[in-house]
C-alpha cells in the first residue's frame, strides 16, 4: 500500500469511472455522492473503493475529500491477489471441516473438490 496526501476538496474518483484503487482513511473525512447528493461521510479508520474492484464493475459513487486527506491506496491487482488469498484459505478451511463430519466422508471422499 502507498499513503497519499490529497487536498480538501479534491475528487479522488467519480461515479461511473473504472476503479483502480481500494483506499483506506488514515486521517481526514471524505463525502460520498451518489447522482450528485452526498449521502454520508467517512473519516479514518473506514475503507472504500473496493466494490468496484471486486466485481469489476465501474465506481457507483463520486468521493470527495472534505478536509486534508491521508489515505493509504492499495493497486487493484495487489487487491485481487489478498482476496484471491484469503478465499483459497477458507476453501481449504471448508474443506477440511467437511472431511470431518462423518456422514459427508463418504460423499466427500467420491467427489474432486
Amino acid at each position: 500500500m502507498s499513503l497519499f496526501t490529497v487536498d480538501s476538496g479534491t475528487v479522488l474518483f467519480e461515479q461511473n469511472q473504472d476503479g483502480t484503487y481500494f483506499y483506506i482513511i488514515k486521517e481526514g473525512e471524505i463525502s460520498v455522492h451518489i447522482n450528485k447528493v452526498k449521502i454520508k461521510t467517512m473519516k479514518a479508520g473506514q475503507s472504500f473503493g473496493e466494490l468496484a474492484l471486486l466485481h469489476s464493475a465501474p465506481r457507483s459513487a463520486t468521493i470527495i475529500s472534505e478536509s486534508n486527506l491521508k489515505v493509504w491506496c492499495m493497486e487493484r491487482r495487489n487487491f485481487r491477489k489478498i482476496i484471491d488469498h484469503i478465499n483459497n484459505l477458507n476453501h481449504v478451511e471448508i474443506k477440511k471441516y467437511l472431511a470431518s463430519v462423518p456422514f459427508l466422508s463418504t460423499f466427500y471422499n467420491n467427489q474432486n473438490l
